[in-house]
Formats: C-alpha cells, sequence, structure tokens
C-alpha cells in the first residue's frame, strides 16, 4: 500500500504590519516556503532570510516601504522566523502574549512565550530585535551612504528587554510564593546572579543589519554581551553589504561564538524542550487543573 504524506496546514502571517503592507510581501514569501521545509535549525533558513531581507531593504532604500513597514515589518517577520523554527525544533506550541503582569507594569507585551494561554504563569520569553536600515528618502539627514548604523538601535532595546525581564522575573517570585512555595525576593547585591536563578528563562535574539565589520560591529558585539548580564541567553545574526555599491546585497559577518545565533538558537530549543510535559503553572485566582487518577 502507498502512503500519501500529509499536506502540511497552509502558513498564516498573523502580525499585522507584516500581513497586509505591499513592501512586506517578500519576507511574508519567505515565511511561507520556510513553512513548507519544517525548518529546526537556523542553518535551514539563513540564506533565504538574507535574500528576503535584501529584497525588503531594497523597497526601503527606494522609498516604496513606507514607515510603518520601516519600524515593524522586518521585526515582525524575525520574530515570526525565530518562533517557527523553535516550534518545530521542539514540538511545542509557542505564542505571542499580550498583557503578561509584571510586578511593577500590568501589562508587557511579549514576542514568543510558552505556554500559552492568558491564564497561566510563563516559564518562557523570547525577544527578538531587527536594528540598522540602508539609507532612504524618509531620512535624508543620514551621512553614511550605506544607511543608519546597527549600534545606533540597540542601546535602547538592550534597555526595554531588560527591564521587562527584570520586573517580570520579580512577579514570577511573588506568583510561586501565592502558589505555597519558597518566596522570592527580587534582586540583592549581584543581580545577575539572582536574574539567573529566577524564571522565566529570559532570551534576547538580535539581526543587525551593520554598515562596516570592524568599529559597527564591535560595538554591537559589545552591546550584547551587556544584554547578556541581564537576560539568560542572547543570541546575535549579522549581516552587512557586500560593497559601497551594492548597499542591499548581503553577506554574513561572523560573531563571537558564544553569541552565534546557531549555536544559541540549538541551545534555546533544548532548553524548550527540557519545558515539555511541565503542568502550567494558573495564575493568582485561577484554579489549578486537576489531575486524573487511574482508572478513572
Amino acid at each position: 500500500m502507498t502512503s500519501t504524506a500529509k499536506p502540511r496546514t497552509p502558513y498564516v502571517v498573523k502580525s499585522k504590519t507584516l500581513s497586509k503592507n505591499p513592501a512586506c510581501a517578500p519576507l511574508r514569501d519567505m515565511l511561507t516556503e520556510a513553512h513548507e521545509q519544517d525548518p529546526k535549525s537556523w542553518l535551514n533558513v539563513e540564506d533565504p532570510f538574507l535574500r528576503a531581507m535584501e529584497k525588503f531593504d531594497s523597497f526601503v532604500a527606494d522609498g516604496t516601504a513606507d514607515q510603518g513597514a520601516r519600524r515593524n515589518g522586518k521585526g515582525e517577520f524575525f520574530n515570526d522566523l525565530l518562533a517557527m523554527v523553535l516550534s518545530n525544533c521542539s514540538g511545542l506550541d509557542l505564542v505571542s502574549r499580550p498583557g503578561v503582569p509584571g510586578l511593577i507594569f500590568p501589562k508587557h507585551n511579549l514576542d514568543i512565550t510558552y505556554p500559552g494561554g492568558k491564564d497561566v504563569v510563563i516559564e518562557f520569553l523570547l525577544e527578538a530585535k531587527t536594528i540598522g536600515t540602508p539609507k532612504h528618502p524618509g531620512n535624508t539627514s543620514q551621512a553614511n551612504p550605506l544607511g543608519r548604523p546597527g549600534k545606533s538601535d540597540l542601546p535602547k532595546r538592550v534597555k526595554e528587554a531588560g527591564f521587562k525581564t527584570i520586573d517580570l522575573k520579580a512577579e514570577y517570585g511573588r506568583l510561586m510564593a501565592a502558589h505555597g512555595r519558597s518566596p522570592s525576593g527580587g534582586p540583592s547585591g549581584d543581580v545577575t546572579s539572582w536574574l539567573r536563578a529566577q524564571m522565566p528563562r529570559s532570551y534576547l535574539f538580535v539581526a543587525a543589519r551593520l554598515v562596516d565589520s570592524e568599529n559597527d560591529l564591535k560595538q554591537v558585539v559589545q552591546l550584547c554581551n551587556q544584554a547578556a548580564l541581564v537576560m539568560d541567553v542572547v543570541g546575535l545574526y549579522c549581516f552587512m553589504p557586500m560593497s559601497s555599491a551594492t548597499p542591499t546585497h548581503y553577506k554574513r559577518v561572523d560573531v563571537p561564538n558564544h553569541l552565534a545565533i546557531d549555536r544559541v538558537l540549538h541551545r534555546t530549543c533544548l532548553d524548550l524542550q527540557g519545558l515539555a510535559g511541565k503542568a502550567p503553572t494558573p495564575l493568582r485566582g485561577v484554579p489549578a487543573p486537576r489531575r486524573r487518577g487511574r482508572g478513572r
């Protein structure tokens, strides 16, 4: 008997700008094609990622891409691509989740998180950031012909992700105390040690378009190393124009192994696999799910 492979469910882009903005078509197409290949590693998607960024950034450079596409399109794309790869390799359903409570701020929007469901405590969160932009008609003051350096955008992104991590980890300790577990307070003394010991696990992934492989790369790496003092894990992927004559034709730029996205993404997948089968913890006031005994 000849078996027929079950067709894959068509890929649906959920992010608002990415799904509707015409300039984001190359990014949507790449996600759709990647979905059919069932990628489980960054190496499976690296070249298509670069080619999609070339097409999108060519729309940025010639003014076709509007402000909405420039601000949100490629960030949503990188987020969705990471979620796809991690979901495939871990076997877990990863979701974007709004309104997650922190200790100080009652609502945080999370790019990628696990488990899903608004009434459970998160165990994993991932922030995806894209930085660096080619020169375009909307930024005539940019002196560098290759565009805005990656280092220019990263400090703000690191601070945002770092504060979100601290707020959510502090709230996690309070929630666990409400469930009768040993209370966990805030940091005292060594902030990094406290963060490492506290859930949820927090990850930052950065895709950086550089304008050079020396100063811009050096500062981006330095900022990612600083981010690693707050986040549990940081991954970095860098690329840059092949030449000044081709500002939207890209090549990969090597980064230190401890930040290299292919290695870090694999490690993240293994961490996620370790969460499989763990019963989610309900938020305070939500009844815990009943465990079924044998023979019932």
